[in-house]
C-alpha cells in the first residue's frame, strides 16, 4: 500500500486538514476535549471519535481508539454497506477511498482516507527443503479470524462466497476480501499457475485442512 493519506473534515471557506500515512506507519486522528492530546490530524466535534489509519501490504487498516463510539467506515463507490469498527478493533480495508464516521452521529463529522495501492512483486526467499517453518500464528479474537471461521465451516457443497460471509458476519462484502487477502499474504500461500475464481478461499480452506492453525482445529474439522 502507498500514498494513503487522511484528510479531516471539510469546512466551508477553509482548506482540510491532511496528513500523510507512510508504508508500515502509523496516523491518528481525533476529537479532543482537555486540549492536550496529540493526534497527528486534530479534528473538532465530536468528543469520543478517535482512532488510527495504518499502511500495511496491500491494505490499509483502521484502529478504533475511541473509549465507546463505534466508527463506521464506507467505500465511497457503494456507501450504501458500511462496516463497524468496535471500539478497541483493528481492520483492514481495501478501499480507494473510504469515509470514517462516528456511529452515533455520522452526519457531523467525516474523516475520509485515501489510498493508492501499488503491487509490489513478493521477494524470491529460497529455503533449506528439511527445515519448515513455523505455522504463522493467527489472532483468535481479529475479525479476520471470524473471516477465516465462517469461510471454513461447511454448510453446504461449495465454500461460501465473500457476499455469504459478509451477510453472517454484518460487514462488506469487500471488508471480507480485504480480510482473505491479508490471511493468504499472513500464511504465506502461494498463488497458483492458474488462478481461477475464488482461489484464494479455496486455497485457504485447504491450507487449513493441511497444516491446521493455532485455535482454528475446530474449522478444519469441519471444513
Amino acid at each position: 500500500m502507498s500514498a494513503v493519506t487522511v484528510q479531516g473534515p471539510v469546512e466551508r471557506g477553509r482548506s482540510p486538514r491532511r496528513v500523510e500515512v507512510p508504508g508500515g506507519g502509523t496516523r491518528t486522528f481525533g476529537t479532543c476535549a482537555c486540549g492536550e492530546c496529540a493526534w497527528d490530524l486534530p479534528i473538532d466535534g465530536e468528543p469520543d471519535f478517535r482512532g488510527a489509519v495504518e499502511a500495511e501490504g496491500g491494505v490499509w487498516w483502521i484502529t478504533n481508539l475511541s473509549d465507546t463510539e463505534t466508527l463506521f467506515v464506507a467505500d465511497v463507490d457503494d456507501p450504501g454497506e458500511a462496516s463497524a469498527v468496535r471500539p478497541g478493533e483493528r481492520v483492514p480495508f481495501g478501499f480507494d477511498m473510504a469515509t470514517v464516521t462516528p456511529a452515533r452521529r455520522p452526519g457531523r463529522v467525516t474523516v475520509t482516507v485515501f489510498a493508492a495501492v501499488t503491487e509490489v512483486p513478493p521477494p524470491v526467499v529460497r529455503r533449506c527443503p528439511a527445515i519448515r517453518p513455523e505455522v504463522p500464528q493467527l489472532d483468535p479474537d481479529a475479525r479476520y479470524s471470524a473471516v477465516l471461521a465462517a469461510l471454513c465451516e461447511r454448510r453446504g457443497p461449495v465454500a461460501p462466497t465473500s457476499a455469504d460471509i459478509a451477510a453472517r458476519l454484518r460487514m462488506s462484502a469487500r471488508a471480507v476480501d480485504a480480510h482473505i487477502d491479508y490471511l493468504v499474504r499472513k500464511l504465506e500461500i502461494p498463488e497458483p499457475a492458474i488462478r481461477r475464481t475464488g482461489w484464494k478461499r479455496m486455497a485457504l480452506i485447504e491450507h487449513v485442512r493441511t497444516h491446521g492453525l493455532a485455535g482454528a482445529g475446530q474449522w478444519a474439522r469441519t471444513a
